[in-house]
């Protein structure tokens, strides 16, 4: 079942309209009308609109899902990649976004720097700044990718709320602990626990939104009777996704430390389901 984000607006790209060019990372940077717009918008528009308002942690991040809005301060996010730096339809810069990527997932954002980054795809470095003008806005083109994964899994939603088979085929292709935007996504998650890291506030949105996408599978299984009585959709998904994470930490560590496989992360996987899903 194919997992493909929308095309986006006309304009001199192609390709998927990643979630940052519509939700700033800045609250109240988008225009008059798009706000005017906003109880035209589909509930997880809504939470990401809400998130970008929020500059308390956790807290305000999951009562921001409960549907109540926050007018605390503005979150200062980073500039993406649409800021004009990176040409596009580039080959050279997909190639760096690629190299940026397979780092910062094996390092972090901070264990890998640019001149690492330019080494990796055979660039010098003033070749690599012609491309990306900052660190921090490679970061965000990194986190536009993650962002495009996250809308074809939205845009896919209803297909999975079908059946449990569904569901169980998502968790090992686009959810797959194996993959390497699971890896990239575990390793930023893990990172912005640091309050100054620049691309906090985006990756703690990416994952409300991948819990988001799980709740709402959860719930529709449950409408059509999938669920095992007594379990809560919005805490399965957190689960899920919790384990999701922490199996690709797991397999890019412990499991590269053992001599012969002991464990299989799709089975685990499957494994979990199986307590809260019909069979």
């Amino acid at each position: 079942m194919p997992f493909t984000a929308p095309a986006g607006p006309s304009g001199t790209s192609t390709g998927p309209s990643p979630l940052a060019t519509v939700f700033s990372d800045r609250a109240g940077e988008e225009g008059a009308a798009s706000v005017a717009g906003t109880a035209q918008l589909d509930p997880l528009a809504q939470v990401l609109r809400t998130l970008d308002s929020i500059s308390t942690p956790q807290g305000e991040l999951d009562r921001a899902l409960g549907g109540e809005a926050s007018d605390a301060g503005r979150c200062e996010g980073i500039e993406g990649a649409a800021d004009g730096t990176t040409p596009a339809g580039s080959a050279r810069s997909e190639a760096i976004l690629d190299a940026a990527s397979a780092l910062f997932a094996e390092r972090g954002y901070h264990g890998a720097s640019l001149r690492d980054i330019s080494r990796r795809v055979g660039i010098s470095h003033p070749g690599m700044l012609h491309h990306f003008s900052s660190k921090e806005v490679l970061l965000g083109a990194v986190i536009d990718r993650l962002e495009a994964h996250a809308q074809g899994l939205l845009d896919s939603v209803d297909a999975l709320t079908d059946s449990p088979q569904s569901l169980r085929a998502a968790l090992t292709g686009p959810w797959d602990p194996r993959e390497h935007s699971m890896a990239l996504l575990s390793t930023l998650s893990a990172e912005v626990v640091n309050p100054d890291h620049p691309g906090r506030f985006r990756i703690a949105r990416l994952r409300l939104v991948h819990e988001h996408i799980l709740e709402r599978v959860f719930t529709g299984l449950g409408e059509n009777g999938h669920l095992v009585d007594g379990v809560q959709p919005r805490i399965v998904a957190r689960l899920l996704f919790s384990l999701l994470l922490s199996l690709t930490v797991r397999e890019h560590t412990v499991a590269e430390l053992q001599t012969a496989p002991t464990a299989d992360p799709i089975a685990d996987v499957q494994n979990f389901l199986d307590h809260v899903i019909r069979t």
